[in-house]
């Protein structure tokens, strides 16, 4: 049998789960699991275009913990005199972390947003408890039934479009793709701003 690849990075993942939920929203009403990947393509994107905007050109500080930033720069330092040297493992911040990250000013890894991403608190708690409360126990099931309100994730879905939006508009964190794939990012936020969803 052949071998098959597919090859991709950090910014085409966060336009892959935003066509994915895109593409779930479509089955929530003849399947209503499918909101388990409507919502985990929804913190997935989100998550991701966090990533994208905290990094810095040191990749991955910025938008792993205090701690790992660390061990990654005494990594750098290491390998200036031992080509050899191992690099330590990468420990993004969790999204409630990251989202309070990309909140500040010159967030950015290139530094260059004087303001930062506009999340409120209570967005911020919103988005908390979505990460905390919905996407934790889809990603992680326990043996049990569990009834979940569904009633809120579209405006969750049009806060996720928002806030992608504005770190697509601060310039670092999808600088390196061109204009067509910045113009189809445009193109799916748009769609995940309005999708229309089962009453």
């Amino acid at each position: 049998m052949a071998e098959n690849w597919i090859r991709t990075d950090e910014a085409e993942d966060v336009v892959a789960s935003i066509r994915h939920v895109i593409r779930s929203a479509k089955f929530v009403g003849e399947d209503p699991v499918a909101w388990k990947w409507v919502v985990i393509a929804l913190h997935s994107a989100l998550q991701g275009a966090c990533v994208c905007h905290l990094t810095t050109t040191a990749a991955p500080v910025g938008a792993v913990t205090e701690r790992n930033a660390g061990e990654w720069l005494a990594y750098f330092e290491r390998l200036r005199t031992n080509p050899n040297a191992k690099p330590p493992k990468t420990y993004l911040m969790s999204l409630p972390d990251l989202l309070r990250a990309v909140r500040k000013p010159h967030s950015a890894g290139g530094g260059g947003n004087t303001a930062g991403v506009a999340i409120s608190e209570s967005e911020l708690s919103w988005l908390r408890r979505f990460h905390e409360e919905i996407r934790n126990q889809f990603t992680h099931f326990e043996p049990m039934g569990w009834s979940i309100e569904v009633s809120g994730i579209p405006e969750i879905a049009k806060l996720v479009a928002r806030i992608i939006g504005e770190i697509l508009e601060c310039g670092w964190a999808f600088r390196h793709q061109d204009l067509a794939q910045r113009e189809e990012m445009e193109r799916s936020l748009q769609a995940l701003g309005t999708i229309e969803w089962p009453a």
